[in-house]
């Protein structure tokens, strides 16, 4: 059996990024761009209104103006103003050649088609004119390499013009849930057994990783059905994820399983409470991780060992940790890490209820997890202690 911090470095050694892939931009939220996204294109590439008003030359402006003509969003056309005149222009649309200020037309009186500026208006040379290139220049960096793509990030890649961009791919993922007494929600359940929630819960996380190619499959506490399911797991994903029968009792055979496939245990054991058997194994570029069945620690384990790899290997920023002080004293007894569920709030963190492994109920209220040295047994009140938030 390993420390957390070995077996969080053996998992950091193991996380390579992914190969880019083309992808449809607005198709890429979630995704990490693996090289920068050049501006094809000045934008805007011609003078444009910032207002609905009149174009006209500054020094012209104390005079009765002409209307010349109009030009709207839209407009291909080049107009050049003649002097002592105006020509309308709209929000978004060009300034004639000629102009050096758009007056907006709430300071401006029509009659016919003439207009008057305000006298006690000032206007000043190329007030309301973007000029080209304001926002970005043709062929600066618009979005760098390794920037997680969001959702404001599609709308400037269509302003460019854009169709698809070069992204880290994501990894697709096997979930092998393992156990016979599991059933599925919505079914009768009978004396013995209990519903399947594992794999929701997984599937939950990943897809907040943005990560969609996912699989799900069953099987019977069985060596050959076990090392069957997972066989057919790693042909056709990268990562498996297998969840129950990885402790050391007559029904686990998930190791053996792994072990009979030719994958290298990496490692077979954490000090940690939850999670105390993990596993983790690599073959010919895969991953295998051997969650314990309980669902507190099927998710403890996921963000402390799984998300950190996918994090790697689709490029993304690891998650932050934090410190906080605790709100009350508490102990524990093994030398093991403990991994708390807690709420964190004003830099003051609680130890919720319902910690034991199989408890789900406390996640509806935490907001983070608590990391307990190993070595220490007795924690004060106020005492500084590693939390890693959800978000």
């Amino acid at each position: 059996m390993i420390s957390v911090a070995e077996a969080r470095q053996i998992v950091s050694t193991q996380g390579r990024s992914l190969p880019a892939v083309p992808l449809p931009f607005d198709r890429s939220v979630g995704y990490v761009l693996a090289e920068d996204i050049v501006s094809p294109l000045s934008i805007p590439s011609f003078r444009q209104s910032s207002m609905d008003g009149y174009a006209i030359r500054c020094a012209d402006g104390h005079l009765p103006l002409e209307i010349q003509d109009e030009l709207p969003a839209g407009t291909s056309h080049q107009v050049s103003l003649q002097p002592g005149k105006a020509i309308k222009v709209f929000t978004g649309g060009p300034v004639p050649e000629g102009a050096d200020v758009v007056v907006q037309k709430e300071w401006v009186t029509v009659t016919g088609n003439l207009i008057r500026i305000s006298a006690e208006k000032e206007i000043e040379p190329g007030a309301h004119i973007r000029l080209p290139g304001s926002a970005i220049s043709k062929g600066t960096v618009a979005i760098p390499k390794g920037t997680e793509i969001r959702s404001m990030h599609v709308g400037f890649m269509a302003s460019l013009g854009l169709t698809e961009v070069m992204v880290i791919r994501k990894p697709s993922v096997a979930i092998v849930i393992t156990g016979n007494e599991l059933v599925q929600p919505g079914a009768a359940i009978s004396f013995g057994q209990v519903y399947e929630c594992n794999s929701f819960g997984l599937r939950a996380c990943l897809q907040q990783l943005h990560i969609s190619d996912i699989t799900v499959s069953y099987t019977k506490d069985t060596l050959s059905e076990t090392e069957a399911a997972i066989a057919q797991a790693l042909a056709t994903h990268d990562l498996v994820l297998v969840t129950g029968g990885v402790s050391v009792g007559e029904y686990d055979h998930v190791a053996q399983a792994c072990n009979r496939l030719g994958v290298v245990r990496q490692f077979h054991g954490v000090k940690q409470r939850p999670g105390k058997p993990l596993y983790f194994g690599t073959t010919e570029g895969k991953w295998v991780f051997g969650l314990p069945g309980n669902p507190a620690s099927v998710l403890s384990c996921f963000y402390q060992y799984v998300r950190p790899l996918l994090h790697a290997l689709t490029g993304m920023v690891a998650a932050r940790t934090e410190r906080a002080a605790l709100a009350a004293s508490f102990e524990k007894r093994p030398a093991l890490v403990f991994f708390l569920k807690g709420y964190c709030e004003n830099g003051t963190v609680s130890i919720l209820h319902a910690q034991a492994s199989f408890q789900l109920s406390s996640f509806v209220q935490d907001n983070c997890w608590i990391e307990l040295d190993e070595e220490q047994h007795y924690f004060p009140k106020d005492t500084q202690v590693i939390i890693h938030p959800f978000l």
